[in-house]
């Protein structure tokens, strides 16, 4: 398998685990376990699992590659922190149609950002692709659900995601995966916990702790470090044009598990993400001379 069909299959397996992690949240979230606690605890799993993965993998020599840019690696955990907290504070406000519908306007900042700082390019094959995956993006369209302070602490997120996405790829460049995780969940869950201990007290039921745990493993780790390998792989902006298809990962989750059917315009969003993506994954640049 080429480098490159690699990092689009780890980005898909990105969107995959993201996905899970996201029913994890409207299962806990449905049994009483409010959004920004439920993203807590799975942070305290996920950043065990990541910090077992680097002492297994590396020992005491796994930070050595932040030493010279602890500056540049705490803004990219601030900025990928606050983008995943907004995600969750906007549950609070919106239901999950609208911030999943709104989440994906993301890709448009993304392409733009990787274009203009990284110098990233398409072929016409790729602009197409591209261009069926804006079309899933604008078709699910959620507006009648959207309240305005929801809407803005959403897209604050949206934005922060989206310049982590580049400094992923510029400010940390060379700095293993995996050690990224570990930084990236200790900010978020400092940013998280923070924020959750102004809050009311939850109840905890063993359902809600089960989906919490389930979503530690898929979100705060899986789904992250195989964004990073990805990004290691492919353009950042292609990497994040296939992490488009997990709305379609999610609505196929939640009408299988969670007995929620989704609507025909939810339908046609998913298979147009699901064709753009596959089309862009399948699309090979021409060789050089």
């Amino acid at each position: 398998m080429s480098a490159a069909s690699l990092g689009y299959l780890l980005a898909f397996l990105s969107a995959a685990a993201g996905a899970v992690r996201y029913n994890c949240a409207v299962f806990a979230q449905d049994r009483g376990l409010p959004p920004v606690p439920f993203l807590a605890l799975s942070l305290v799993v996920g950043l065990a699992l990541s910090a077992g993965h680097v002492a297994v993998r590396d020992g005491g020599r796994g930070f050595v590659p932040l030493a010279g840019r602890w500056k540049q690696a705490l803004l990219y955990g601030v900025l990928m922190g606050w983008g995943t907290l907004a995600h969750f504070l906007a549950l609070e406000d919106l239901n999950e149609v609208a911030v999943t519908g709104l989440s994906q306007t993301s890709i448009l900042l993304t392409v733009a950002l990787a274009v203009w700082l990284l110098g990233e390019r398409f072929t016409l094959v790729e602009w197409a692709a591209t261009a069926v995956i804006f079309a899933g993006v604008f078709l699910f369209r959620p507006w009648e659900a959207v309240r305005l302070k929801g809407f803005l602490i959403l897209m604050s997120g949206v934005l922060a995601g989206a310049f982590s996405t580049i400094g992923a790829k510029r400010w940390v460049a060379g700095v293993p995966p995996r050690v990224l995780m570990v930084w990236r969940n200790a900010v978020a869950l400092v940013l998280v916990g923070t924020w959750a201990a102004f809050g009311e007290r939850p109840v905890l039921t063993l359902p809600a702790i089960l989906a919490c745990a389930a979503a530690g493993v898929m979100g705060p780790w899986l789904h992250g470090l195989f964004f990073l390998q990805a990004l290691e792989r492919i353009d950042a902006s292609k990497a994040s044009l296939m992490n488009r298809v997990q709305p379609a990962i999610v609505f196929l989750i939640s009408w299988l598990a969670l007995a929620r059917i989704p609507s025909a315009a939810d339908t046609g969003s998913a298979a147009l993400l699901v064709a753009g993506t596959v089309w862009l994954a399948a699309a090979r640049r021409p060789r050089r001379p």
